[in-house]
This record gives structure tokens, sequence and C-alpha cells, in this order.
């Protein structure tokens, strides 16, 4: 494990804009943030460096977030990290599905960067 252990958040999210607004506010609230490269990487990059939470947006290239979200819960070692969705999606079945696919909290965009830090710091306990 790194010295970032206890606090680092991985984040895919398909619109840069709001990466990088999510990460500088995860970061001034004392969180690291890794952007992996693109979802078929965030597995990998967990396995190395395991997050203490994962915020995974719905709509993302290669591969959804339910898809994601799945192999995250079917992976031996990182199966128990807490999973956040955050997306524009805002359909029941949408959010019904997320949480059978796994997440733990499920974030309609647009969002309270407050709400976001908030549901992060309960997640990671």
């Amino acid at each position: 494990m790194s010295t970032r252990a206890g606090n680092l958040i991985f984040l895919m999210e398909d619109d840069e804009d709001i990466a990088r607004l999510v990460a500088h506010r995860l970061e001034g609230s004392g969180f690291q943030v890794h952007l992996p490269d693109r979802p078929s990487s965030l597995i990998r990059d967990a396995e190395k460096d395991q997050p203490v939470v994962f915020i995974l947006d719905l709509m993302l290239p290669e591969v959804d977030g339910f898809q994601l979200c799945c192999r995250i819960r079917e992976h031996e070692t990182l199966k128990k990290i807490p999973i956040l969705i955050l997306t524009a999606r805002t359909e029941a079945a949408d959010r019904k599905r997320a949480m059978e696919s796994g997440a733990d909290v499920y974030m309609t965009k647009p969002f309270k960067l407050s709400e976001l830090i908030a549901a992060v710091r309960m997640l990671r306990g």
C-alpha cells in the first residue's frame, strides 16, 4: 500500500470539466484523487493502489458504470470498497440497476459538492 492509503479516491468520470471540479474539491478536503485513463485501466490501477472509495459515472466509454460496478464487486480484493455512482441519469430504473450492481450511494447531477464530500466521508468510514 502506498502512503495514500486511507484517503485515496478513484474517480471515473467522462466529463473532464466535472472530473477536474470534483477532484479539486476532494483534494481540498484532504483526499488524494486518481483519475484512471479509461474504465479498462481502473481495475488494474486499483489492484496496485487500492482506493477507499470509487466514484463512477454511468455513461462511460468502453464499458458503462453498471458493468464497471459489477466488475469491482466480483473482484476478490476490491469487492468491499464502497462505490458512489455520480450520474445525470435520474430514472428510478437506473438507480435500482446501479444498486443491484453493487453501488452503495447513487447521486444525480447536478449535485452539491458539499453533499458529495459528505457522502465520500461517510463511505470511507
